[in-house]
């Protein structure tokens, strides 16, 4: 017997699969951080200087870099669900790479696919879960995509922390096995198929995902094409950059934010970063992860009950006030004694930052959107997200080796102050709204002052 009713189970399941590529994205993103301890300690089969360490972190941002635009485009020429699979060939070929490496571009290239992939993942996915997913649990649903993906992250972890190598990159090579069977039961998007003019195959996709009577099944049928209908206008870049130019805008902001607060940083160089905590290095990582899964709960919790705006607010304020903590501590000339108040720090940090930050932008790049612009503008912001995680990678040694790693998080405070002011000012609210009622919406963009009006609204609920 099911704990939830069978609508949402059905679609929590089509969740869990297309959210299979970020728990993929998770596990090469938090490859590089035991991977520098294999090398610390000699245990890794490539020796490599520190110029190569900080290559080799950075070509997964490269990869997704050159991914992140042709994956916007393609997920409107193919469809979501063939889209989202061809992550599992190019994550499987990197793990492979990895596993018979003997040189340093072979875990360049491993990286530049894995990097690859991670743009599909990040593009793809979000878009899929924000067509698939009931109105009334959109929020909830889209944070699937979170939990797997900080999963990811943590399983690295713990398992490059317990195992060697070779093990690590076999679990990485096992997981697209698994992902690509588990795809062969993911239905298409309703909205992709209303897109392309299969009114038919997009009714058979929506019953799949649903289970109500006829009367609520063509009442979210009407929904799906007219907000269709109403969005269509060809999907080009000036339509980005004309109609949807305030909602582009407001997401760009948001993504440069995400990562500028430092959290590629805190996951790339999460051993680097908490050395000097008292535990070891793999130790702390793995706390460090714990954080991440834990912050997903609250968040699942509250996005549909208080909203987006609140949470990016509060993730911006507790992220800045964790920023200068860690600079006051790792200010200190001697950091014996305090090593458990910086790793509380870094995991405050890390915290506050995936209770708004990370796991909402994803929603809202994809609730801000309608349909013809999704797929480019999705890519427009992944593009922005890895530009601005590749500069914070790369300027990360050399702030710290000049001015010391409190220099770095100076920085950090600064950019989620203004973020949090960012939000309050000038962020929407899009809870328990259609897509078609956001961009009617946005066109007015009277967001802080507006009051949704429930009484003549279709009972979304429902659907």
């Amino acid at each position: 017997m099911s704990f939830l009713p069978i609508g949402i189970s059905k679609q929590l399941f089509s969740c869990f699969i297309v959210s299979m590529p970020l728990l993929m994205a998770g596990t090469t993103l938090g490859w590089s951080s035991p991977m520098m301890e294999y090398v610390a300690n000699g245990q890794s089969p490539i020796p490599l200087t520190a110029a190569e360490e900080s290559w080799m972190v950075t070509f997964i941002d490269i990869g997704n870099v050159l991914l992140s635009i042709p994956s916007g485009i393609l997920m409107d020429r193919i469809g979501r669900k063939m889209c989202v699979f061809l992550t599992v060939p190019l994550t499987l070929a990197g793990w492979i790479l990895i596993l018979t490496a003997r040189q340093v571009w072979c875990l360049y290239v491993a990286r530049l696919l894995h990097g690859g992939a991670m743009a599909i993942s990040l593009i793809v996915s979000p878009s899929y879960v924000g067509e698939m997913a009931s109105i009334s649990i959109r929020g909830s649903m889209s944070l699937v995509i979170e939990f797997t993906y900080a999963f990811g992250l943590l399983l690295s972890y713990i398992v490059g922390w317990v195992a060697d190598y070779y093990t690590l990159a076999t679990m990485g090579a096992a997981i697209p096995i698994i992902t690509g069977v588990l795809m062969i039961w993911l239905p298409e998007s309703p909205y992709y198929l209303m897109m392309v003019g299969e009114p038919i195959g997009a009714a058979k996709s929506l019953r799949r995902l649903r289970s109500y009577d006829d009367l609520a099944f063509e009442n979210e049928l009407q929904i799906i094409r007219h907000s269709v209908m109403e969005e269509k206008c060809g999907g080009q870049l000036r339509d980005l950059l004309n109609r949807d130019r305030i909602p582009l805008v407001i997401v760009l902001t948001l993504a440069v934010i995400q990562m500028a607060c430092g959290a590629s940083v805190m996951e790339a160089y999460a051993s680097s970063v908490l050395t000097d905590t008292g535990l070891s290095p793999n130790a702390s990582t793995v706390v460090f992860g714990l954080f991440i899964i834990v912050a997903c709960v609250p968040v699942a919790l509250t996005v549909d009950r208080y909203g987006r705006r609140p949470l990016f607010i509060v993730s911006c304020v507790g992220t800045f006030v964790c920023h200068v903590i860690l600079t006051v501590l790792l200010s200190m000339d001697k950091l014996a004694g305090v090593g458990c108040l910086v790793l509380a720090g870094v995991c405050g940090a890390e915290f506050f930052i995936n209770l708004g930050l990370i796991p909402l932008v994803s929603i809202v790049q994809c609730e801000y959107f309608p349909s013809d612009t999704r797929g480019l503008a999705n890519s427009v912001v992944v593009f922005t997200i890895t530009l601005t995680s590749t500069l914070m990678l790369k300027i990360y040694q050399p702030v710290t080796e000049a001015y010391g790693k409190q220099a770095n998080f100076i920085g950090y405070a600064v950019v989620t102050f203004f973020g949090a002011l960012f939000c309050y000012f000038w962020v929407p609210e899009t809870k328990g709204m259609s897509f078609l009622q956001i961009q009617n919406d946005f066109e007015k963009y009277t967001w802080r002052d507006q009051k949704l009006d429930t009484n003549n609204q279709i009972d979304y609920d429902r659907i």
